[in-house]
């Protein structure tokens, strides 16, 4: 049963990262280990729903390492979400799963959410 609870929340979780980041032509999150990678997607998520914090153009030029310690910055900063990863740790070929969730579980709890039946269902149709 907890697995499936795990599942769920999971689903849950994706769907609404889906739904932030969707008006982002340069993100497209389809797990929560890979696209994070390139910092981009964390970004993307803090910006959709407080754009009033960074200029996305510029979040666009940076590096990749710079991309990621912006995103903590910012959450930590304007969000009171604790900098659980270390830019190093996520910009590599496959982040630790646990730790991206945990991190964006943080970032849920704080930000607004709108998670429809459509948007988990979207989910479960993505490749694994």
């Amino acid at each position: 049963m907890s697995d499936l609870q795990q599942t769920n929340s999971e689903k849950i979780l994706l769907s609404w990262v889906r739904q932030s980041t969707r008006p982002y032509s340069q993100v497209n999150v389809l797990n929560f280990t890979t696209s994070w990678a390139d910092g981009l997607a964390f970004n993307a998520v803090i910006h959709r729903h407080k754009p009033e914090l960074f200029s996305w153009d510029k979040v666009l030029k940076m590096p990749p390492a710079e991309r990621l310690e912006h995103a903590f910055s910012v959450a930590k900063n304007h969000l009171g979400i604790e900098k659980l990863l270390d830019p190093e740790d996520v910009a590599v070929q496959l982040p630790d799963k646990k730790s991206i969730i945990m991190y964006l579980t943080s970032l849920f709890e704080v930000l607004p959410k709108q998670v429809t039946m459509e948007d988990i269902r979207e989910v479960e149709t993505l490749p694994r």
